[in-house]
């Protein structure tokens, strides 16, 4: 087992109550600025005004011009209000996929982080992946400034080029180059080309304009971002769960209740959080000081975490646990019962993240709905009012994240991972078929509530599953794995969601997909009970 202690004082110190102790501050620590993820929702309105020009309908601008007044640059008119809503849906559900991209690529890069903390330990991956989430953010608060696109499509080339050149030394190795010279030039050949449609493109292509601005923000708070949480999210888990074996559930909830938490905060009106932030300042602002906010914490958290000097069998078996054996990951994919724990984490991440991402704008509509059915005049200032109230759906769905992390995580140590599951999953399907006919403030905020609180529970269920089944030897690398579903999940849990709002104007749809996919896990954890292995 690779340790990180330095010398025999480091070494003491791990061992020491204070010293174990220290973990688990280190890891609420990391996950609670990687929560901030679940609150990309606040994002979308704000961006959409940033990104593109004004929506008017006939009526508005007939009364502009009636007023001898210049349509707004670049204004959109269109016929109604209705027609108004779908437009600034189609522009939201474009920003949408920075989430979903986000997600996908948190997903992957744990593949390689969780490998990377096998080997490396957990507080050298964390502080890489704050490093990368850093940049994401600082990036996308600069993309007023045109250089800032010049210097990404610099930065792509560069990457184009490097793998070119990775490829062709390759396939070319063994070759004697002497007996074939010409081969000694393309690399140069390589660059030269490189070079070259690099210049072309960016006098074409290269802006700041709404399309580049939406690339920007795919690149860096969608592909940056999700590669640094990725990076990041595995070690605190990994630590933990070496460092308390007996209390796999409880540990792993506290870890990752920090990441529901960050959420809770982000969405906050206040000024300390992401959305009275925005109001106040901008959106690009906000970016900015996200950003050094992520490189600060992220640090400080990676600094206390450590691997403990031996990892040692739990001392009680956790009831209804499966056979432990310390796995590969190459072992982890030739085994049914990954497929099997894939498949649930897939349905369980899907409903809640589908959520998550339309929570905001689907708790707007559902309380302007109600206003229009009341026959409350919905002028802007009440308009705006309801659609900022909808955002604190989203802070009781992050606060019931985190406590359900650790709820979960305690209920499965004491009835067994099983159990806690399809309990889990039932209650999250039952939320789900009622979600839609939510619409007032306290509904919605109890409807998310439940949802967060049993979507938290996958993230402290999994993580004790996967050492239960296949040992913590080797758990970055395998839980790595079992996480993909969870990017796979988000992309499609997004499109889902746009797909059935699009098609029927009520993500209802959506929801009874989620639910369907909820009780079927719930079948698939009964599949894991009956092959169960007594340890």
């Amino acid at each position: 087992m690779t340790t990180l202690s330095a010398s025999a004082a480091a070494l003491s110190i791990d061992r020491s109550a204070t010293g174990r102790w220290l973990v688990p501050i280190g890891a609420v620590l990391v996950q609670l600025i990687l929560g901030t993820v679940y609150g990309y929702s606040v994002f979308w309105q704000p961006l959409e005004s940033e990104l593109w020009p004004g929506i008017l309908t006939t009526q508005q601008a007939a009364a502009v011009e009636s007023a001898g007044q210049a349509l707004p640059a670049g204004a959109v008119v269109v016929a109604d209000a209705a027609a108004a809503a779908r437009e600034r849906e189609t522009r939201i559900g474009y920003l949408k996929y920075s989430f979903a991209i986000c997600l996908l690529c948190f997903a992957g890069a744990m593949i390689f982080a969780g490998r990377i903390q096998d080997v490396k330990g957990p507080r050298f991956t964390a502080l890489l992946g704050g490093a990368i989430l850093a940049l994401g953010f600082l990036v996308a608060g600069q993309m007023d400034h045109l250089v800032t696109f010049y210097l990404c499509h610099a930065v792509l080339m560069g990457v184009a080029v490097t793998v070119a050149l990775l490829a062709f030394e390759r396939l070319s190795r063994g070759v004697d180059r002497n007996r074939y010279p010409a081969l000694q030039f393309v690399p140069l050949g390589l660059i030269t080309a490189a070079v070259v449609a690099g210049i072309t493109l960016s006098q074409q292509y290269v802006s700041n304009d709404v399309h580049g601005r939406l690339l920007l923000l795919w690149g860096t708070i969608g592909v940056l971002a999700g590669v640094g949480i990725g990076f990041a999210y595995v070690c605190p888990i990994a630590a933990l769960v070496k460092w308390f074996p007996a209390q796999k559930g409880l540990m792993a909830g506290i870890a990752v209740a920090g990441f529901g938490l960050g959420a809770y905060l982000f969405s906050q009106p206040s000024v300390i959080g992401a959305v009275g932030f925005i109001e106040k300042h901008g959106v690009r602002a906000f970016f900015t000081v996200h950003g050094l906010v992520c490189l600060i914490v992220v640090t400080l958290g990676a600094l206390l975490l450590r691997n403990p000097p031996v990892v040692s069998p739990a001392a009680t078996p956790v009831r209804g646990a499966l056979a432990v054996a310390d796995a590969t990951w190459r072992d982890l994919l030739r085994t049914g019962r990954f497929y099997v724990v894939w498949l649930m984490f897939f349905s369980g991440a899907m409903s809640g993240l589908m959520v998550i991402g339309i929570l905001k704008p689907f708790a707007g509509n559902q309380l302007l709905a109600a206003a229009v059915v009341a026959g409350t005049p919905l002028t802007d200032a009440i308009r705006a009012d309801l659609l900022l109230k909808g955002a604190a759906a989203i802070g009781m769905l992050a606060l019931f994240n985190a406590a359900g992390r650790i709820v979960w995580g305690l209920v499965s140590d004491v009835l067994g991972r099983v159990v806690s599951m399809v309990l889990m999953y039932l209650f999250q399907a039952a939320t789900l078929l009622v979600l839609n006919t939510l619409d007032t403030e306290l509904q919605l905020a109890v409807g998310a509530a439940c949802v967060g609180f049993n979507f938290g529970g996958n993230f402290a269920l999994f993580p004790s599953l996967t050492a239960d089944m296949f040992g913590a030897k080797n758990f970055g690398a395998n839980y790595a794995w079992v996480f993909t579903s969870y990017g796979v999940a988000g992309v499609i849990g997004v499109w889902v969601g746009n797909e059935a709002y699009q098609l029927s104007g009520s993500y209802f749809a959506a929801f009874a997909v989620a639910a369907v996919l909820c009780f079927l896990s719930a079948g698939l954890a009964l599949t894991l009970r009956r092959s169960r292995v007594t340890a």
